[in-house]
């Protein structure tokens, strides 16, 4: 990816991801500034297109009983990640 050139925009994309309390991500998406979203569902390997944000936090978060939120980066082990 650092080999890509930038590309400057007036506006980019949130992603967000939907997940479980015991399984953990089972879907990303992607939520475009003009309000629609795609969604990308881990277990069917599916694309999704929906109009607003709503339909994401109510629809989608219900029929596949999951929360919807931000992503955060886990905390990663201490050391230099080097095994001996």
């Amino acid at each position: 990816m650092a080999d890509l050139p930038e590309i400057e925009v007036v506006s980019q994309p949130i992603l967000l991801v939907l997940a479980t309390e015991d399984d953990g991500p089972v879907g990303w998406a992607v939520v475009l500034p003009e309000g629609d979203f795609w969604l990308i569902r881990n277990a069917a390997r599916s694309l999704t297109h929906g109009s607003s944000l709503s339909v994401l936090t109510s629809f989608w978060a219900g029929i596949l009983d999951c929360q919807v939120g931000r992503p955060r980066l886990a905390e990663q082990p201490t050391g230099d990640g080097v095994r001996e």
